[in-house]
């Protein structure tokens, strides 16, 4: 068996206990370091998705104020639909929270976005 840290190589004696995974102690600590630069990424990279959302819910409210507008301009920016941060119920329609904004889409394909 060989040791479990990705830069490791060496070979694991038999005589060894079978539940061990590594060869040294520091091997060990090496791997768990590395398990966390991989989830840090993992977030950082959900945490950049989810703030290029609310900086183009932002710009559009700007734009459009509450006002009804075209999804399109939504869809041409690449917006990702599946990102909320909870739902709300404002003049009886349910508005899609991420962050300070709001959005409904209507089936008409028009949207709305309010700041809350």
């Amino acid at each position: 068996m060989i040791c479990r840290y990705r830069f490791c190589t060496i070979v694991l004696h038999s005589q060894l206990n079978g539940n061990r995974r590594y060869c040294s102690e520091e091997c060990s600590y090496l791997e768990r370091l590395e398990r966390e630069k991989e989830k840090n990424q993992l977030r950082k990279n959900a945490l950049s998705e989810i703030n290029r959302i609310q900086a183009l819910l932002r710009a559009c409210h700007n734009r459009y104020g509450d006002s009804l507008f075209d999804v399109n301009v939504l869809r041409e920016q690449r917006m990702n639909w599946t990102i909320i941060s909870g739902t709300t119920q404002i003049e009886g329609h349910e508005y899609r929270v991420v962050g300070s904004f709001a959005y409904s889409v209507f089936q008409n394909g028009e949207i709305r976005i309010i700041k809350l």
